[in-house]
């Protein structure tokens, strides 16, 4: 893999035809992320699917990559966009209103943030590109 990709190690889950299903525990990419302390709202693992060239079986380990400023975009969306909204709601509201009123407003910024997020997420997420590196032959 390049250095400009983040890797994580999957188990081959089935194996039909030409294609493999690989899952990805939580916590395996998890441990390499800087906010994988804070995290924590996802516990089920990430499943995808690849062609297959037919020297994969179910068990195997295998590395799955995906681009750094794809998770560096996604933290970006999850972490800032809120943080930025909350404030904007705030101070646009602040020129306003008074201080309890702007603060409401800074909150349910916040809370229409999340629905974005989860909107982006929902459009986005479909389109990250993961790509298979290979069979994990030294890892026990």
């Amino acid at each position: 893999m390049t250095a400009e990709a983040s890797e994580d190690i999957g188990i081959v889950t089935t194996v039909v035809a030409n294609k493999i299903t690989v899952e990805i525990p939580k916590g395996g990419g998890c441990k390499s992320c800087s906010m994988h302390g804070i995290c924590g709202t996802n516990s089920k693992p990430i499943i995808l699917t690849f062609a297959s060239d037919g020297t994969y079986k179910p068990g195997d380990k295998v590395i799955v990559s995906v681009s750094t400023g794809i998770k560096l975009l996604s933290t970006v969306i999850v972490y800032l966009l809120p943080l930025m909204a909350l404030f904007a709601g705030f101070l646009i509201a602040r020129s306003f209103m008074q201080e309890l009123g702007a603060v409401l407003i800074g909150f349910i910024s916040l809370a229409l943030s999340f629905l974005v997020v989860r909107w982006l997420d929902r459009k986005i997420g479909k389109h990250i590109n993961f790509q298979l590196g290979g069979k994990c032959e030294d890892l026990s």
